[in-house]
């Protein structure tokens, strides 16, 4: 009896043996050789990422292409009654002079392909260029102009009077210009062949009040205002777009959290009894979960990439196919595109790591016997 005291004694006695907790490098090495063996097993994992991921890219490139397309016909629209509106008011545009009054380089990309579009067709020169600054109408001749301006049919002028002087019509494009009152506009107006003012953003002058003072005045707004109906409709159309894309991609957003999800807690749930074997040769609860959170890591990255190209590429090709390569490339915003992918890598990324998290700590917390018993 003595003797088994002494024993238990002791045995209390004894020092506990040192834990080792490996490192981050030494858990990777041990997930990449893990995955080379299993890498059947890995790939129908990662094949559930590919297939939510892509969905989800395919749904945001196709309604941005859709968007970017719709964007290039408006825009083609938009030119085309813009240059049909010039003609109307000065004929034929070769062999015609037309003056252009900024304050900088038009942002908005009909403006930009009306300049193209008349400019393929004036003469050499016969587009003077003012570029005025735009706290007093004055030349600024520092100011930086894009490579639009650099085409032939192009001449900065720095006075007014060079502006006006023969030209048929002037067209006024940015909406911070300081111009002359229509008083002091008259002796410009007076220099010109045809004296047309087209103003892109109406209401710096009123026809009556140039008219007052000189009846063969023309004064006319390039931009479109449309009605009161047709506003009301618009808006009602941009509300259901938005309102259908923002369902599309709740939707979208949620299958692939279920693809993503249901492939990960798959591929940890079978590996029950993998995970009680590691622990009965010592393996520390943490060290497990450390192991799974790289692999579901490697998973979710690998696969969120192929399927963030395969979804970019798969709707490109398609809309490719449909519209023409030149008009989808040209629509194409691709800046908003790059981000979309970005975006879907990081979720993808997130979703199967986060997915791999709870089932990983059930499993590593399980007693090593019970986990042998497990058949999944």
């Amino acid at each position: 009896m003595a003797d088994n005291t002494t024993r238990q004694t002791a045995g209390a006695a004894a020092p506990v043996r040192e834990q080792v907790i490996l490192p981050w490098p030494v858990a990777i090495r041990i997930t990449l050789r893990g995955l080379k063996i299993r890498l059947g097993r890995a790939l129908i994992t990662m094949s559930g990422v590919v297939l939510g991921i892509a969905f989800l890219m395919s749904v945001l490139t196709g309604e941005r292409l859709k968007l970017g397309l719709a964007e290039e016909t408006r825009t083609k629209t938009e030119v085309a009654r813009l240059v049909k509106l010039v003609e109307d008011e000065i004929g034929s545009i070769p062999g015609r002079r037309l003056g252009i009054v900024v304050s900088a380089s038009p942002s908005e990309r009909h403006l930009q392909r009306l300049l193209e579009r008349l400019a393929a067709q004036a003469d050499p020169g016969a587009m003077p260029v003012f570029c005025t600054r735009t706290d007093r109408l004055e030349a600024a001749p520092n100011a930086k102009l894009d490579d639009l301006f650099s085409r032939p049919a192009f001449k900065r002028v720095d006075t007014l009077e060079d502006l006006f002087r023969d030209s048929h019509v002037v067209l006024l494009l940015s909406p911070d210009l300081p111009l002359p009152s229509p008083a002091d506009m008259v002796p410009h107006l007076q220099r010109m062949r045809q004296p047309v003012l087209l103003d892109y953003f109406v209401g710096r002058y009123r026809e009556a009040d140039l008219r007052a003072l000189d009846e063969r005045v023309v004064y006319a707004s390039l931009s479109y205002v449309p009605g009161e109906e047709e506003a009301a409709r618009l808006a009602k159309r941009h509300h259901d777009q938005a309102a259908r894309q923002m369902w599309i991609t709740v939707v979208s957003i949620l299958v692939t959290v279920i693809g993503i999800s249901n492939a990960m807690l798959m591929s940890v749930t079978e590996r029950i009894r993998e995970i009680g074997t590691m622990k009965c040769l010592g393996a520390l609860s943490g060290f497990v979960v450390k192991l799974f959170l790289v692999e579901s890591f490697l998973i979710g990255v690998l696969g969120a990439i192929i399927g963030t190209l395969l979804g970019f590429v798969v709707p490109l090709l398609a809309y490719m196919l449909s519209a023409g390569v030149g008009l989808v490339m040209a629509s194409a915003p691709f800046a908003t595109l790059a981000l979309c992918g970005l975006g879907s890598v990081l979720v993808g990324t997130a979703l199967a790591i986060v997915a791999a998290i709870y089932p990983a700590v059930v499993a590593a917390r399980m007693v090593p016997a019970d986990a042998l018993r497990t058949n999944v």
